[in-house]
């Protein structure tokens, strides 16, 4: 069993020796969020974060910067959700950790809810998936938010984020 604390060494960092490794068998983080991806032989098979599998549970994933990782060799899972090449898998992990940074600096806690400005008009006019990122707002957190969208994991994100640049919505108050 691999035991790693995400403080010291990111996500990305840890699964990447792994990979590297060709390693199979089972991780599990606990953290901010959860999730569980399993290798076979160096190659991410299935992954799955806060409700979603394969690729969208990688790119929540990868926005772990704290937490614990362990990994324990063995079996791995029949599911197949992530079918991407060893090095586009680690391409992408990186990107996406990249990408997370200017996100988690603007909601860094999932567990708040956010809220409509007094700037806000219901004559404000959204594409479709602004009105699925904002379906939540008043009701969830960003947790939920997250948990429960068919966005992509950062596009649900950096829609709040664009509406909260424009003053229209807000952190709400615990």
């Amino acid at each position: 069993m691999l035991s790693s604390d995400l403080t010291h060494f990111a996500f990305p960092a840890v699964l990447q020796m792994l990979m590297n490794g060709g390693r199979t068998g089972h991780v599990r983080v606990r953290g901010p969020l959860s999730g569980e991806v399993w290798l076979e032989n160096g190659n991410v098979v299935h992954a799955v974060s806060m409700g979603k599998a394969g690729a969208s549970a990688l790119d929540l994933l990868a926005s772990l910067n704290r937490g614990e990782l362990q990994f324990e060799g063995g079996p791995t899972t029949s599911e197949r959700t992530v079918t991407s090449s060893r090095d586009a898998t680690l391409r992408q992990l990186l990107v996406d950790n990249a990408a997370w940074s200017p996100l988690l600096a603007a909601l860094p806690d999932w567990d708040q809810g956010l809220r409509f400005t007094a700037r806000w008009s219901e004559q404000q006019p959204v594409t479709r998936a602004q009105y699925r990122a904002l379906a939540g707002v008043g009701r969830l957190t960003v947790r939920q938010m997250l948990e429960t969208t068919d966005l992509p994991p950062r596009t649900l994100l950096g829609i709040l984020l664009s509406f909260m640049q424009a003053g229209l919505v807000e952190a709400a108050p615990s």
